[in-house]
């Protein structure tokens, strides 16, 4: 079972601003981030490990580096979790795809270690949607096929917590990361702190082997 903490609406310093994006017929803003990768394509090329699974595991880390992307409603509750999972799709033969709830590790070697066996059987299996109790995760993408310059995401609901990314082709050592984020409890500085998160991880993918510090 996931660990969270309720936040005290009262004394929240977001209170106003999560009552007044919550009227909104859709509170949620789009950002679509150029970042250097050609670090990290290189790394995983010399490591021979999977690019995608390097990636992935780098914006996993990123978004459990800022708490207002762990932060949700559950009922008339306002919870922050301890940590997040990611939710990516795999692509089937069929060329459907199967969804796989990646869990947090203390390092890429043991993320791996989990999700690659998940990630094989997703491929094998026919198209299906992943439904999860709670929302302790996010959704992350991966468009190899494009490199693109702006996305919008389909939302489980208008206003959904979850936050949604989705990144794009490699090209002159650039890939697109673009982010679906709910403004209830999201504003642009905190959007910006996640996407220097992923900048330093891809900029330096060594760390993604250690172990982060306490």
């Amino acid at each position: 079972m996931a660990n969270y903490r309720v936040i005290d609406k009262e004394t929240w310093h977001r209170k106003d601003h999560f009552s007044f994006y919550r009227t909104f017929a859709n509170p949620s803003f789009n950002l679509c981030v150029p970042i250097e990768a050609q670090h990290l394509y290189t790394c995983a090329k010399d490591r021979g490990v999977s690019f995608f699974q390097l990636a992935l595991f780098g914006l996993l880390r990123a978004a459990n580096a800022v708490p207002q992307l762990k932060q949700r409603a559950l009922g008339e509750d306002i919870i922050e979790y301890d940590s997040i999972a990611v939710m990516t799709p795999i692509m089937t033969a069929s060329e459907g795809f199967r969804q796989v709830l990646c869990e947090g590790a203390a390092d890429f070697a043991a993320f791996s270690h989990s999700a690659t066996p998940r990630i094989e059987a997703a491929r094998s299996h026919e198209p299906s949607p992943l439904i999860v109790e709670g929302e302790n995760f996010f959704c992350a993408s991966c468009l190899p096929w494009l490199h693109f310059s702006a996305m919008t995401h389909a939302e489980y609901f208008v206003g959904a917590s979850v936050p949604a990314l989705t990144w794009g082709k490699l090209k002159n050592g650039i890939i697109p990361v673009a982010g679906r984020f709910n403004h209830a409890f999201v504003d642009g500085l905190h959007a910006s702190r996640f996407y220097a998160e992923v900048e330093r991880y891809f900029a330096n993918p060594d760390a993604l082997w250690l172990p982060l510090s306490s």
